[in-house]
């Protein structure tokens, strides 16, 4: 819809009372003046919680008006407000948004993705005063600007940011830079290309949940904070994982290049563990016995050598399908030839696989046994004796 020349018509705050939640522009064609007048509606909608823009343009240089006597000086209730993929073609010509300042003082939640915001200037930030949740996702951050975004005082009640996708290069100088956010308890900066993990770093107090999924990290080192429950650190090239996390209680690892599972006895209150596609070849009872409160394990679609040890395992196992929800359509034989494709639970190895030792025992004790037999016919019926004759 264009609603460029978009003029709201007046109307008694008695005669309209919607009971509107959530109001969506897809789409749309707006400019500064008809912004200003949309904003006249939210007088009409007290029940307002969410506001969206997906796909949408704005012709304008951000000459917002919402300070004027005949308009809004806040959102209402708005406690959302999400903005994908916002286009503003004299974005060279934007001002410093602050006659939008007041509107956004008691959002709690905002999305802005996709829409090429490199800063967020530090006096908006420190306005922001009720905001928890902040996504930037598909943005053009870099540590320099989000040293800016993040000054002294700046998203005072934020526990998550999410940053994926942006520019960032160096998790120790992002951690250093969120340090100012007392209350941060969720951090995603996945989908960055970050440098080699350095030993030590610093980060918030409280942080909880951090994802590094999707960033080409080659090690996992003491950088990590131990103060985590939730890390995810999906599809990377680690093949080893030897990091102690006390709290740790939600860990991912699918799509790395991991060869066994990682020592129970590093995550004590470990519950959750995804390791998918993967360089598994096996895991016994002893590796899953290692963790001590493990209740969910996913590990399927790895190279699982289907050797008499797993296979006793699997079958001496007739529960685990509660601890691994992906049994067992995603287990299947990669090795033997014989067996590759076959899922592990109907894999049936043959006699000669599982019992060499007692196949070749048994072998050698009969080739005894034959010779001792031969040896004394030989000797019963003078044998060495006709083949002196003989020779």
């Amino acid at each position: 819809i264009n609603v460029a020349n978009f003029r709201f018509s007046e109307l008694s705050a008695e005669e309209i009372n919607s009971p509107m939640k959530k109001l969506a522009f897809r789409n749309a064609d707006l400019t500064d003046e008809s912004f200003n007048e949309l904003l006249k509606l939210l007088r009409y909608a007290p029940e307002l919680l969410q506001a969206e823009f997906d796909d949408c343009a704005l012709d304008g240089v951000g000459d917002f008006q919402p300070s004027e006597s005949d308009i809004v000086r806040e959102l209402g209730k708005v406690e959302t407000l999400i903005i994908r993929r916002l286009h503003i073609p004299r974005f060279y010509s934007f001002n410093d948004l602050r006659s939008v300042y007041s509107l956004l003082e008691k959002v709690k939640r905002i999305t802005v993705e996709n829409s090429k915001v490199f800063l967020v200037p530090c006096e908006f930030s420190q306005r922001l005063r009720s905001l928890e949740f902040l996504d930037l996702s598909e943005n053009l951050m870099v540590e320099e600007y989000l040293r800016n975004s993040a000054c002294e005082g700046a998203w005072p009640s934020l526990q998550t940011l999410i940053l994926s996708q942006n520019y960032l290069k160096s998790i120790e100088r992002t951690g250093e830079i969120l340090l100012t956010l007392k209350n941060l308890t969720g951090l995603d900066i996945s989908r960055n290309s970050f440098r080699p993990m350095p030993d030590t770093c610093r980060w918030p107090p409280k942080m909880r949940f951090l994802n590094l999924s999707s960033t080409g990290i080659w090690a996992v080192k003491t950088c990590i904070p131990q103060t985590l429950e939730v890390l995810d650190v999906s599809n990377n090239n680690l093949d080893s994982f030897s990091l102690f996390l006390p709290r740790l209680q939600e860990l991912y690892l699918s799509r790395n290049k991991l060869k066994t599972l990682p020592d129970g006895s590093l995550f004590p209150v470990l519950l959750v563990m995804k390791i998918r596609e993967n360089a598994l070849s096996t895991f016994s009872k002893d590796q899953l016995g290692s963790f001590p409160k493990l209740e969910t394990l996913e590990a399927g679609d790895n190279h699982f050598i289907c050797s008499c040890e797993l296979l006793s395992f699997t079958l001496g196992q007739p529960a685990l399908s509660q601890v691994l929800p992906d049994w067992p359509d995603s287990y299947l034989c990669d090795s033997p030839p014989r067996l590759r494709g076959q899922r592990v639970q109907e894999a049936r190895p043959s006699v000669l696989e599982c019992h060499q030792a007692l196949l070749v025992s048994g072998v050698c004790c009969a080739l005894l046994l034959l010779i001792l037999l031969i040896a004394g016919l030989c000797h019963h019926f003078h044998g060495l004796w006709y083949l002196r004759m003989m020779w």
